[in-house]
């Protein structure tokens, strides 16, 4: 029998309850999440006081409420008002439910429950696992037949078979349910196929809603995005990006990235209930440490997803396909920076449907306080201090971290991240938020952080302080505490730039205070701060950017295995930047793209450290030989006619035409000299003496022309600089990753790097695509190889392909094999 089975547990299932509906005495998030959820259907509400009471057995009056409202019945009160068993009379708040259950057409033919012998029923008796498998398989339709002679056994097997039981532990028939595992398997039986005469139905689900739309994800949440309200919410529904729908009042943020089924409920025209997960589909989660054109490199490996793939990235504009609102990865990818978490997610086919950048989910622990006040909690003395992902000892705990106690591991998680700015915007209230605007950046406050607005006022400088989890966890005035505001720039327009400041918070599209000329903009913007070390402060509505000097790091030796740099703790989060020549542009870098176990310090140029001594940053010099582009590079000088009219040009260096038009009608004479000349009306001679003697009128390239090896095809990139570096002869060469192609952007500190010819050889010097011998040793093949046909100037698509129809291979690696160096170009003939 086909079993189609949609999990509504431990990854939870429709949508969040509001706020109020949280409850105090549930620690586990799943648990947490599956409560509200019942909640906000009506189906199985709390015991008051905010509590769910989830270790309490289940009674058999509860049973019967659940077991109504989620068969559809939303108004049981026509059985509220007879008595058929003497200890459910008619007064007994369960009376209504227990008699539904015995009376409603919904039962006639499949009874779920019934009283005892001795005809009385027993309300406040718990309900045994066997006695709940066997109700929740009786409420989708199966009956003895279908099943078994042997109960429970055969009821445990089939609730078993059909994943009710999921994320649950019982095993003996005879145990009691406690409401918490009741919640999960009732949550389970909704999203489970209904059952009559040997075939499949709708989803129980299907009892309480009115409509449903498969394929949809989760995306933001009034609370998220400050461009809907409270009562709507953001879908990717069936591979387009729809306008917000109206929800059932506010979704609990912890339920943005579920991947199910939409759920239209009964009430309200087209109003959103949540989304249930379909177990068919598939959704991973990455921690990402860098992205490229090709590639997107995580904590646990490459992952390299199509460029066409629809993208979303909360909190930045989505352009590009209009029809479906969402954007190709080719065209956002360098919106995803380190430290985001990405979402894949597959349909039922295993095909990649839609990568995402989502807000924080998580909420702010009861058991977090801030550090070092007369208010803050104690830890206990048997607990692990964990700061930063690296454990500590006590006296690196400072006063206003932010702690959070985790009683489970018993340890406490400290963090230091803070953020210094104005506060600009607070709603829906200035001095008790729900959320908070600073650099264009929106925060979502808990309760117990808004407590810490009481006293703060709009355009206050302030420091949000945040938990380990990302969530703000308290703010005070920036006078009080402050932050480092240090980051590095990772994309800049005329007015707004993203930057990921050390301590990892990312500020995306802040408005920056740029200089007014255009081209000091352009060439500042640029080459001064994009993809560089800054330090930020606020001007107004404005931040102001200002270039760091590599002044300050930590001596020694990094011993990568051991997380230490000479005496100092290097956090397990590090993370890792290349400047391969001075000035060059930071390329971040993930920790298993070196090679080597040990970085001398002569190859550190920079590091920063918590305000515990751990290391969370380091700037390297050119280490893992990752951070250039290969490819063939020569030099072009163009000149650059002048655009505006030249002055006191001498008449004999005008051209016959250009003589005419600058002497008035029937003029027999003419001026020595002219003003307002075009270019065109000089003489050749004239022209190449303007030349001459205007050498500032030529533009300087830099034109790397490189194999893309995910796209398969040429690239040709200009790089607009002041003076041509030497070593341009048309052969391999390397430029730093980060300098700008744009034409109005001067990279005044781009160089070049020249490869070395290592050796040439034959066919058979090569292992497979991995590697090569040469005279001077085994050299390894980098990943990103370009092979290139000197004679033909053109790139050879594979090293297979270039073993078919070539004889001789010129090698070229960026240093030597003991270095780590690596084959990156190779150059092909047949001579």
């Amino acid at each position: 029998m086909k079993k189609r089975f949609i999990s509504l547990c431990l990854t939870l299932a429709l949508a969040a309850a509001p706020a109020g509906a949280v409850f105090s005495d549930i620690s586990s998030g799943s648990l947490q999440q599956t409560a509200s959820v019942l909640n906000s259907l009506g189906i199985m509400q709390g015991t008051g006081n905010s509590r769910f009471e989830p270790g309490r057995s289940l009674t058999r009056a509860e049973f019967c409420k659940l077991a109504v409202t989620a068969m559809g019945i939303d108004d049981a009160s026509p059985y509220a008002s007879y008595t058929i068993f003497p200890d459910v009379h008619a007064a007994h708040w369960a009376a209504r439910y227990v008699n539904a259950a015995l009376r409603h057409p919904e039962f006639k033919d499949n009874y779920i429950i019934r009283g005892y012998a001795d005809g009385t029923f027993g309300p406040d008796k718990p309900l045994t696992y066997g006695e709940v498998c066997t109700m929740l398989l009786r409420m989708l339709g199966y009956k003895e037949s279908d099943i078994g002679p042997f109960w429970p056994a055969d009821y445990i097997a089939q609730a078993n078979a059909l994943g009710l039981t999921r994320g649950v532990s019982l095993r003996d028939a005879k145990t009691p349910v406690t409401r918490g595992d009741a919640a999960t398997m009732l949550l389970n039986t909704l999203g489970t196929a209904t059952y009559a005469n040997g075939a499949e139905g709708e989803p129980l689900i299907s009892k309480v809603s009115s409509s449903t739309v498969k394929n949809c994800i989760l995306l933001e949440t009034g609370e998220t995005d400050s461009s809907l309200a409270s009562d709507e919410a953001l879908f990717f529904e069936n591979g387009t990006l729809d306008t917000a729908r109206k929800t059932a009042g506010p979704l609990d943020r912890s339920l943005i990235g579920v991947y199910g089924t939409l759920v239209i409920g009964k009430k309200g025209e087209n109003v959103a209930v949540g989304v249930v997960p379909d177990t068919a589909s598939r959704q991973e989660t990455y921690k990402v440490t860098s992205a490229a054109a090709d590639r997107i490199v995580t904590e646990t490996g490459t992952f390299r997803p199509d460029r066409t793939t629809p993208t979303y990235i909360s909190g930045t504009t989505q352009t590009g396909n209009s029809e479906k609102g969402l954007t190709p990865l080719s065209e956002v990818w360098s919106s995803i920076l380190p430290g985001d978490t990405l979402n894949a997610y597959y349909n039922e086919y295993g095909t990649l449907t839609l990568l995402a950048v989502l807000p924080n989910t998580s909420t702010v622990s009861a058991n977090t306080f801030v550090y070092g006040l007369a208010t803050s909690a104690n830890i206990p003395a048997e607990y692990k201090i964990v700061k930063n992902g690296a454990i500590i000892d006590r006296s690196g705990l400072k006063k206003y971290d932010v702690v959070t106690l985790d009683a489970a591991k018993k340890q406490a998680l400290v963090s230091d991240t803070r953020l210094s700015g104005r506060y600009k915007a607070g709603t829906p209230t200035v001095s008790y938020p729900q959320k908070v605007e600073m650099y264009g950046n929106s925060y979502s406050i808990s309760d117990n952080a808004a407590a810490f607005f009481k006293d703060i006022k709009l355009k206050d400088y302030i420091t949000l302080l945040f938990d380990a989890n990302g969530s703000v966890a308290a703010a005070f005035p920036r006078s009080t505490v402050s932050a480092d505001m240090q980051g590095v720039v990772t994309q800049i327009e005329e007015k707004q730039a993203t930057v990921i400041l050390t301590n990892g918070i990312i500020l995306r599209d802040i408005p920056i205070n740029m200089p007014d000329d255009p081209d000091t903009l352009q060439t500042q913007k640029r080459d001064t701060y994009n993809h560089r070390l800054v330090s930020i402060t606020q001007s107004g509505e404005t931040a102001v950017l200002t270039k760091c000097s590599f002044s300050n790091k930590t001596t020694g030796e990094w011993t990568i295995a051991d997380n230490k740099l000479g005496s100092k703790l290097v956090s397990p989060r590090v993370q890792v930047y290349e400047e391969v020549i001075p000035g060059a542009p930071l390329n971040h870098i993930a920790l298993a793209d070196i090679d080597l176990s040990k970085i001398p310090s002569s190859d550190i140029r920079y590091t920063v450290s918590d305000s515990a001594g751990t290391i969370t940053n380091i700037v390297l010099s050119d280490v893992t030989g990752d951070s250039w582009l290969y490819g063939m590079g020569h030099g072009e000088k163009k000149f650059v006619p002048p655009s505006d009219g030249l002055k006191n040009v001498p008449w004999n260096n005008l051209t016959k035409e250009a003589q005419q038009n600058h002497v008035d009608d029937g003029s027999s004479t003419h001026p020595s000299t002219v003003d307002n000349v075009s270019w065109n009306e000089l003489t050749k001679d004239a022209q190449d003496e303007y030349r001459k003697n205007h050498s500032s009128s030529y533009k300087y390239y830099v034109v790397l022309n490189h194999w893309d090896t995910t796209e398969k095809k040429k690239i040709e990139a200009s790089y607009k600089v002041l003076d041509l570096p030497s070593g341009l002869s048309g052969g391999p060469i390397a430029v730093p990753k980060g300098y700008s192609t744009d034409e109005s952007i001067v990279n005044t500190s781009l160089d070049i790097k020249k490869l070395k010819l290592i050796d040439t050889v034959e066919r058979t010097a090569f292992d497979g695509t991995s590697g090569v011998r040469t005279k001077d040793g085994y050299y390894a093949i980098a990943d990103s190889l370009g092979i290139y046909d000197s004679e033909n100037r053109e790139f050879v698509p594979s090293l297979q392909s270039a073993k078919s129809n070539y004889t001789r291979f010129a090698l070229y690696a960026n240093d030597t094999a003991e270095d780590g160096g690596k084959i990156r170009i190779i150059t092909v003939t047949n001579k």
